[in-house]
């Protein structure tokens, strides 16, 4: 099995806590090479930011402002190619590694029999108490079509394969587009059934609508506008690729757009909804002049 030296890990930051610390202390026990890339924090986040800086073992790269999920990512991972990693991980500032949560991946991937088909693993999910109760009904290891950014653990030939991650999206469905570049490019995704993430989602809002409780994930009205073009730009550029996934993905479109209904900022969200469809049309994608406001 790969030692840890083989791993390097990019970390993209974001206004970062100070829990952020403690992740990448939990990080730099498995990982000898750390990138954080942060998109240009400011206010109290800068003591957060200096403390990584004074880290050992992790490299602080600083954008100039906001340039996207996309950007951080592949500025991370340029850097961390210039070592002589062999696997490439990427976390969310957010996200924690359980406990050899790395050797449990190479565990899974040196025991799948097409393991040289694989360009990317990832974990079975983001709660250890679910993934301890699937490991008895599932088997260890399965294939997948897409994955969530954070956790991953990319081989660093599939850049030279596939590409790196697409910058003009900014933010929202980046790794979903990443995914299904790697399956046009023949590359596989291996789901490590056994293996979890600590990562915070996020809190949930919830509403009573007669008599019964609904939870749901309120995001800012400017994240509509690329949830939607986003989504609508990928529709066309891999409906060759997977039709099922945009079958599905139609689905949680109209689901997620109907529980508009119980959140507020509904009629900027809309409108955001609106203006990310009629891009998506015209085949616009970049960062939109307006969109997040205090973007840099």
């Amino acid at each position: 099995m790969a030692s840890n030296e083989t791993i390097a890990a990019v970390v993209v930051t974001y206004q970062p806590k100070e829990e952020v610390v403690q992740n990448l202390r939990r990080l730099s026990e498995q990982v000898r090479d750390i990138f954080v890339v942060d998109n240009g924090s400011g206010g109290q986040s800068r003591k957060v930011l200096e403390e990584i800086e004074a880290m050992p073992g992790i490299r602080l790269l600083r954008n100039s402002g906001n340039l996207g999920i996309a950007s951080a990512l592949n500025r991370g991972i340029r850097a961390a190619l210039q070592t002589e990693a062999a696997w490439i991980a990427t976390f969310d500032q957010d996200s924690c590694v359980t406990e050899h949560y790395f050797q449990r991946l190479l565990k899974v991937y040196k025991l799948c029999p097409r393991s040289s088909l694989v360009g990317m693993v990832v974990p079975m999910g983001w709660s250890a108490r679910v993934t301890r109760i699937l490991q008895y009904v599932t088997p260890v290891w399965s294939f997948v079509l897409t994955a969530n950014t954070s956790g991953c653990l990319i081989r660093r030939d599939v850049f030279a394969k596939a590409g790196f991650h697409d910058e003009d999206l900014f933010i929202d469905f980046v790794d979903i587009d990443f995914c299904l570049k790697l399956k046009q490019h023949g590359c596989r995704i291996l789901k490590a059934m056994e293996v979890s993430l600590d990562h915070e989602l996020g809190s949930l809002r919830t509403r009573t609508v007669s008599g019964v409780t609904v939870a749901f994930r309120d995001h800012t009205p400017w994240r509509y506008y690329y949830m939607t073009r986003n989504r609508f730009l990928l529709y066309r550029r891999y409906w060759r690729v997977s039709l099922l996934w945009i079958a599905a993905d139609v689905f949680w479109f109209f689901y997620g757009s109907a529980q508009l209904c119980l959140e507020p900022q509904r009629r900027q969200k809309l409108a955001a909804i609106r203006e990310g469809f009629k891009d998506a049309l015209r085949g616009w994608s970049g960062r939109h002049p307006m969109y997040p406001p205090n973007a840099g």
